[in-house]
């Protein structure tokens, strides 16, 4: 039996269902964090408090090629809850990122828990939603493509046997 190399009109399709593959897969995972977390209520944090931003801390992350940075801000607070006093807590929630050191905000708390602060945007109704809509539709985008994953790599199984 002589060996023949796979003919090139075949090669791109195994290959193709391969990348359609991977963006299935990112598409997976995009889909249900971002569903994940448009599950997120914080209607519970009824509890209110006056506090103060005591730090902001911006961590750079570079890329490995040096195109692209990522920042990411982490914004601490201070406030006062039935006499106990809470410094230095990471504030949780929506738009964390618009406060700077100094500034005086009002804080969003659930009332088992007053050591969690959320913004008060947060505990809108209705303020997630946006996250949850975009997740359903990446998880409808990754069962299409998926689909068309497996159509290609069935087309090309049988035109490998045929």
């Amino acid at each position: 039996m002589k060996n023949t190399p796979r003919s090139a009109a075949k090669r791109p399709f195994s290959f193709f269902s391969l990348i359609l593959g991977f963006f299935t897969l990112v598409l997976l995972i995009l889909g249900i964090v971002f569903t994940v977390l448009g599950f997120q209520d914080y209607s519970g944090h009824s509890g209110r408090a006056e506090a103060v931003v005591t730090d902001v801390v911006r961590e750079v992350h570079q890329d490995s090629d040096d195109r692209r940075e990522r920042v990411d801000i982490d914004v601490y607070v201070s406030y006062r809850v039935d006499g106990t006093d809470y410094t230095d807590v990471r504030l949780n929630g929506l738009n964390t990122d618009e406060h700077g050191e100094g500034e005086s905000l009002t804080v969003a708390y659930a009332p088992e828990d007053p050591g969690a602060p959320v913004t008060v945007q947060s505990t809108e109704e209705g303020s997630m939603d946006v996250f949850r809509y975009v997740g359903i539709g990446l998880l409808a985008l990754a069962v299409a493509t998926g689909a068309g994953a497996v159509a290609v790599l069935v087309r090309a199984v049988r035109a490998a046997r045929g």
